[in-house]
């Protein structure tokens, strides 16, 4: 007798009929109501997209708030990113067996954008070249058209002949043998390519190196397919080499998320955006989020304290 008197709160009175969305409270009751806040607002024309911005002040809840969304979302089947500087989704994470990428000095942060689950298309070539040049040459540097050239040739050798675990290490290990000799067959110039330059910039992440375990990782391989992946970037939000390598590769796992990923919703959440958007290749990156990702089924959310 005494559970039917919870049969009215529990009631799918005024709860939207949508199956995807997020149980809130009603202010005036207490009684929880379902309510579709992607969906349903762009079939009734109020919106065109489902991107959104969690606002509020230390302490308000947004945290806590975001915690039950994302975990609501997750459990409805999206594939969920999340870039955080303050560990809040650590439990969340653990819950629902995801990967938590994370930088501390016994155990730093490790990727692996050489790794591939199949052929070589041109999005993954390209992003794999980005980081390449964004790890070559400073910002005022500007690249060539040889040197483009000369990297996209040098990728596609690789992964046509490469018989080791495709890494950074073992690529670097096939332009130092390999590619050499094909350059030098092919009468290429040093100021079209000049491959010891590069070889001895990207030294550093080559086994034995300074950043050696940042490019070289074994495990947390395949991202396209993990429907939950945390970035927490406290530790190396500062840093001049680490932070902006790691946007390019948070960009390359949600594009690629975007593109391949037909008919499954996805969201990226970008905690304390506005250290986010105080680097310029991470701001960038957010605005064209925001005007891209609608088209994808997919969502960008910010949160933050900072109105401005």
């Amino acid at each position: 007798e005494q559970a039917t008197g919870f049969l009215n709160l529990e009631s799918n009175y005024r709860s939207s009929l949508s199956p995807v969305g997020i149980r809130l409270g009603d202010r005036l009751t207490g009684r929880p109501i379902h309510t579709d806040i992607s969906d349903e607002p762009i079939k009734k024309g109020i919106t065109t997209n489902r991107n959104k911005f969690i606002l509020g002040p230390s302490g308000s809840g947004k945290s806590f708030f975001t915690n039950h969304m994302v975990r609501s979302y997750y459990e409805q089947g999206t594939h969920v990113v999340l870039v955080d500087v303050g560990h809040s989704y650590r439990g969340l994470c653990d819950m629902v067996k995801g990967y938590y990428f994370t930088y501390s000095e016994t155990n730093p942060i490790k990727f692996n954008p050489f790794y591939i689950d199949g052929a070589l298309d041109t999005e993954k070539k390209e992003s794999i070249k980005t980081l390449l040049l964004a790890l070559w040459k400073k910002d005022n540097e500007t690249f060539n058209r040889s040197e483009y050239v000369a990297l996209s040739n040098a990728l596609q050798l690789y992964y046509e002949t490469n018989k080791k675990f495709p890494c950074f290490d073992s690529f670097y290990e096939f332009l130092k043998e390999d590619f050499v000799s094909v350059l030098l067959t092919d009468k290429v110039k040093e100021k079209d390519f000049d491959v010891s330059n590069f070889l001895y910039v990207l030294r550093p992440y080559y086994k034995g190196g300074e950043f050696d375990y940042l490019l070289n990782a074994k495990e947390n391989l395949d991202l396209l397919n993990q429907r939950f992946i945390v970035f927490e970037l406290d530790n190396i939000k500062d840093h001049p080499i680490l932070f902006p390598v790691v946007t390019l590769i948070i960009m390359e796992v949600f594009i690629s998320k975007m593109r391949k990923l037909k008919g499954i919703r996805k969201m990226i959440l970008i905690e304390e955006a506005w250290k986010a958007i105080a680097k310029e290749g991470m701001a960038e990156y957010i605005k064209y989020l925001f005007k891209t990702v609608r088209k994808f089924f997919g969502e960008a959310i910010v949160v933050t304290q900072e109105v401005e």
